[in-house]
């Protein structure tokens, strides 16, 4: 297959995570090795919902903490002379204090860190997995990785403009052109309907656990520098937010020079959604 690395992209609620698992089963079906990295998962290029720990900060999570060892070694694994862990994967409640709440604060995400520091560490991180899977023989998809992830980030936490978040996303992609990337985005026409329909589908089963999905959207574009800067609250700040980053996330689209495709999901047809993604997959 000439596209090795499938980005597969849209807003929350857009099917992101059920069309590149598809995908993942698809390809897989006609005999190629694929690796499907979703959100949160130990990814090998982003470091969303990763803590990134120094080697000593490491061996002392552990240490402190037994009955985890066998799933931090799971979700972890050592780089040079730090160690990146998918802690939303080590089945703690978000709300539970301790490790998770130290883990979180190790998050280069959500403006913990300078904007240096984040492009620094995010190109050396995709430009390693550009050039250590050019010659291997597998097939990569990653939800969320790229548009969502760091246009987030962009516009969020460091309140870039247009120009800006455009070179960068521009930039980064150039890294792991060698991979022959496609871009598959999944368009949502209804903003408003389609944060409704995935507010009233991801709710806690324990809010002294985990708060509902809206909840925590809400405090975080209410918290982040753009929500503050733009004055977004509630609800509609959070209708504010996506339209806005998906604005963005279509002007990036028309000035990236790879192969990609969008791909209407009005009317959430898993079924026609996939049938043309994979045309565009064979094509």
């Amino acid at each position: 297959m000439k596209n090795r690395l499938i980005l597969v992209e849209g807003i929350p609620g857009s099917g992101k995570s059920t069309i590149a698992q598809k995908i993942n089963d698809f390809l897989k079906s006609k005999g190629l090795k694929v690796k499907l990295y979703s959100e949160g998962d130990l990814h090998p290029a982003d470091l969303a919902w990763q803590a990134c720990l120094t080697l000593d900060e490491y061996h002392q999570v552990v240490k402190e903490n037994p009955d985890l060892k066998t799933v931090l070694e799971q979700y972890s694994q050592i780089e040079g002379e730090q160690a990146i862990v998918a802690y939303t994967k080590l089945g703690i409640p978000m709300k539970s204090k301790g490790i998770n709440e130290y883990l979180s604060s190790k998050e280069v995400y959500d403006g913990k860190v300078n904007l240096d520091t984040f492009r620094e560490l995010h190109f050396k991180r995709w430009q390693a997995f550009g050039a250590n899977s050019l010659n291997d023989d597998h097939v990569y998809i990653f939800e969320c990785a790229y548009l969502q992830n760091h246009i987030n980030e962009l516009m969020g936490s460091y309140c870039k403009d247009t120009d800006d978040v455009i070179s960068y996303m521009l930039q980064l992609m150039d890294t792991v052109k060698s991979l022959n990337p496609k871009l598959i985005y999944l368009s949502q026409p209804d903003v408003r309907q389609t944060i409704q329909r995935v507010a009233e589908e991801r709710v806690s089963s324990d809010k002294s656990k985990w708060d509902d999905w809206i909840d925590l959207v809400i405090k975080y574009v209410e918290s982040s520098k753009y929500g503050q800067v733009k004055k977004l609250e509630g609800y509609e700040g959070v209708i504010s937010f996506i339209e806005d980053r998906k604005r963005l996330e279509e002007m990036v689209m028309d000035r990236l020079d790879i192969e990609k495709a969008t791909i209407c999901n009005r009317d959430y047809d898993w079924d026609k959604v996939f049938d043309e993604v994979i045309a565009q997959l064979v094509c």
